[in-house]
């Protein structure tokens, strides 16, 4: 006689079909090698557009070709690229045409204009006007006998802070958008591929065998701990390669803080699979058909989208947002908002350990309430089951 297999068993179990079939399936290596070729595509375009953005061509003409050191002065403090050249009114008008040129800038003292073709960049608008602006007022302070530098000199405002300016901000900032990211993508990946895998075996009756040896709680925790793996696997891929990637062409040149970023990312994506992935599973369990699934998963996807465009939209511009740190404890908003914060270097260690703390509580909460919406759903088929009906304790 067979001996019951222990809960502990079971679950490995179940944890092991489901990650050696995710892992030795075509899908798996295809999805892997598509996601890279995309972030390779991504950045490439990204770069190419941050380099086109930041630089521009400008004509200039006999009249105007004497502010070609203001306009140079202007761009170096703006970070951008302008490449100048003298032309006369009717070649510059033609190259702009052409495209060839971005503006061409002509004209005199009240006179001043900047042609372009349809449009001109707002960045060189803003450039030029600089340009025209501060050599007016010098020439005019110059003109009534006085120094422009040392009226500059007064008019300065020196810039301090209480904690001193992170050089690397930058680059955390980077790192906390790519964890972001990376987060986003696993956890909408992979809880649809719990939620599917439910409806699969419900469809096909696979799961009233699998019921027949092992509990309904047991078969959930198995599925979510398989593809939860399977999910690691492929950010831990991912990860490396990018980071690896970013510290050889010198894009990353803090390895400690990249180290940092992924085991954060690592363990924040552990807390929030199986934080998510229970209440996919359980959403799963409610309809029989595939077609019916994602409007059901549908209101699952909010709060992942509020603390992913937060993270990626406000705390860039404001890392220490009072908003973002409240939120960053919500449970639900925690595995996407913390690390973000904690990449950035505005999370204090306490914050993550009580954050972690309240996810686990919430995982604790979420599977127990799972498992029972699993239970009373998972072997019923036809029409979909009411998430009212699926709570109520059955004897």
């Amino acid at each position: 006689m067979t001996a019951p297999l222990t809960p502990g068993r079971a679950v490995l179990l179940v944890a092991r079909r489901e990650f050696t079939t995710q892992i030795r399936s075509k899908s798996f290596a295809i999805g892997l090698v598509v996601t890279i070729v995309i972030f390779a595509i991504y950045i490439a375009l990204f770069s190419f557009i941050g380099s086109q953005s930041s630089s521009n061509t400008l004509g200039v003409t006999s009249s105007t070709v004497s502010l070609e050191p203001a306009l140079q002065a202007a761009a170096r403090a703006e970070d951008r690229t302008l490449t100048i050249t003298q032309v006369d009114r009717a070649a510059g008008e033609a190259q702009v045409a052409d495209g060839d040129l971005d503006a061409l800038f002509d004209g005199g003292p009240g006179t001043y204009s900047l042609l372009g073709k349809d449009t001109v960049d707002s960045d060189l608008q803003r450039l030029v006007s600089t340009a025209v602006q501060q050599t007016t007022l010098t020439q005019a302070l110059t003109a009534a006998g006085q120094d422009p530098a040392a009226v500059a000199a007064r008019g300065a405002v020196a810039i301090d802070t209480q904690v001193p300016v992170d050089p690397e901000r930058g680059q955390r900032l980077v790192l906390a958008i790519v964890v972001a990211v990376l987060l986003f993508m696993s956890l909408i990946g992979y809880g649809n591929a719990v939620a599917q895998g439910v409806v699969e075996e419900k469809s096909s009756r696979v799961v009233e065998l699998l019921l027949s040896t092992i509990r309904p709680v047991h078969l959930l925790s198995g599925k979510v701990l398989g593809l939860g793996l399977v999910g690691l696997v492929q950010l831990l891929i991912l990860s490396g390669i990018g980071l690896v990637g970013a510290l050889g062409v010198g894009i990353l040149t803090i390895p400690t803080a990249a180290a940092g970023a992924l085991v954060s990312a690592v363990v924040w994506y552990l807390l929030g699979f199986f934080l998510y992935a229970s209440i996919y599973a359980a959403a799963g369990s409610l309809v029989s058909r595939q077609e019916e699934l994602q409007s059901t998963v549908a209101p699952i996807m909010f709060p992942l989208f509020i603390p992913f465009i937060f993270a990626v939209s406000v705390l860039p511009n404001d890392p220490r947002n009072t908003l973002g740190a409240i939120l960053s404890f919500i449970p639900l908003f925690s595995p996407t908002l913390m690390p973000a914060r904690a990449a950035m270097g505005v999370a204090p260690m306490w914050q993550v350990l009580v954050a972690i703390a309240l996810t686990v509580l919430a995982i604790v909460g979420v599977v127990l309430l799972a498992a029972r919406i699993y239970k009373n759903s998972v072997l019923r088929t036809g029409s979909r089951v009411g998430l009212c009906e699926a709570l109520r304790t059955r004897a």
